[in-house]
């Protein structure tokens, strides 16, 4: 309140006394007694409101020191992450693989019987971003005995973002089905192509090296893999062995390899090449065993989009004439002209793009048909067949699948009663 009011106040208050001194009427009658009580009156709001006012912004101060304390308590429990100032690893380790079993009935030669399959795992080690050595081990229950075979066995040397050099025992690149495919729970079908297994035409695996990578190509992507390695030898009733030896019987070395085009990221296109020298058989009773000229080319392709997995193959090898010189000089022929051909084309279609049903979504009906053809070598001869494959696949996992197959050898050979065989399967890739 200012002094001016307060002396106002003051000197009213000592007019009234006066007046009440002088008798009773004054007072009772007096504007002026009124109005200094209508002002006392104001005056002690005003003081109420102000001890109001004082004590709601105390507490209001009190409020917002609260709740700046718990906000700088909420803001330390808070768990902030720490930049690793450590170096990482220079090696690493992963291990893969796969493994199947299953059921199968044939009205051939084969018994209906469980499947033991097979387990292999692969191993693959990494140091920094210079070194891959990957290996896989192959065990299988054949005839009550487990055996086991190796694979492959590499080192990928990483020279750069487009050159890979391979050192060791690969699988072979040439086509596609070797190299990609084989492992039962990336090959769609229960079933290896004919021609494209064991003693087909086409190779397993080769002990050598190889350059690989890709380039882009325009508004494409090139792929290659260039290979020098000990190459085929000659194997059972004069048929061509096509896996990799840790040593070669010759001084010659195969040379072949693989080219391959993307027009589009679904689409690839590839083709094949090996060339090589093949010596004869010892313990002929002939000397001065000739060498036989092995050659192989081949073409394949592969579309995946989506629900689709198309893909195709074709093979053609052939190894020339084996002569030997007889103790008179004459050549004597050893083996006649092998020709092999095999082909296959396979399609896939996953029906989760046609249903939301769960389980529907899961199922993969398969189809294949091919052929493999022998000229030259009787035994190779009565393999020769036309190959169907049907199938269904239900997909667990993206890498567990359990499968039902139908399959019909159509052998040509007149006298060989055609192979129907049923087959159950489980397959797990880790």
């Amino acid at each position: 309140m200012r002094a001016s009011t307060l002396r106002t106040t003051a000197m009213a208050t000592i007019m009234i006394a006066a007046l009440a001194a002088t008798g009773p009427v004054w007072a009772q009658d007096d504007p002026q007694a009124d109005l200094l009580k209508r002002i006392e009156t104001l005056e002690n709001q005003l003081t109420d409101l102000k001890g109001l006012v004082e004590a709601t912004s105390e507490k209001a101060t009190q409020a917002a020191e609260k709740a700046e304390a718990a906000g700088a308590k909420a803001e330390a429990a808070v768990i902030r992450p720490v930049a690793y100032e450590g170096k990482m690893a220079d090696t690493m380790w992963h291990l893969a693989g796969y493994a199947e079993t299953g059921l199968k009935f044939s009205n051939g030669d084969e018994s209906d019987t469980f499947v033991s399959g097979k387990f292999n795992p692969g191993f693959h080690f990494q140091y920094k971003d210079l070194i891959i050595f990957e290996a896989e081990l192959e065990f299988e229950t054949e005839d009550g005995e487990t055996e086991v075979a190796l694979e492959y066995s590499q080192i990928d040397i990483l020279l750069h973002d487009n050159a890979t050099l391979v050192i060791g025992k690969y699988l072979s690149p040439i086509g596609q089905f070797q190299e990609r495919l084989h492992p039962g729970w990336i090959n769609r079908a229960g079933s290896a192509p004919a021609g494209f297994g064991h003693d087909g035409a086409q190779p397993i695996s080769d002990v050598g090296v190889q350059l690989r990578g890709g380039l882009p190509l325009g508004n494409m992507k090139m792929t290659y893999v260039l290979a020098v390695g000990n190459g085929p030898r000659m194997g059972h009733e004069g048929g061509v062995a096509l896996e990799g030896f840790g040593e070669d019987d010759n001084n010659n070395k195969s040379l072949g390899g693989r080219l391959a085009f993307f027009p589009m990221p679904q689409l690839e296109i590839g083709g094949s090449y090996l060339s090589a020298k093949i010596d004869g058989l010892e313990g002929t009773g002939l000397f001065e065993p000739s060498r036989a000229d092995f050659e192989l080319w081949g073409l394949d392709g592969a579309y995946t989009k989506g629900p689709w997995d198309v893909r195709f193959e074709y093979l053609r090898s052939t190894r020339s004439e084996l002569f030997s010189a007889h103790e008179e000089g004459e050549e004597v022929e050893l083996l006649e002209k092998q020709t092999l051909k095999a082909w296959y084309a396979q399609a896939a279609y996953r029906l989760s793009s046609v249903s939301d049903n769960l389980h529907i979504g899961r199922l993969e009906p398969v189809i294949r048909y091919g052929q493999f053809r022998a000229e030259g070598n009787h035994e190779l001869e009565e393999m020769a067949q036309d190959n169907f494959y049907v199938g269904l696949n239900y997909w667990m996992a993206p890498s567990f699948v359990l499968r039902g197959g139908y399959e019909v050898k159509d052998f040509q050979d007149p006298d060989a009663e055609n192979d129907k065989i049923f087959q159950l399967q489980a397959v797990y890739g880790f």
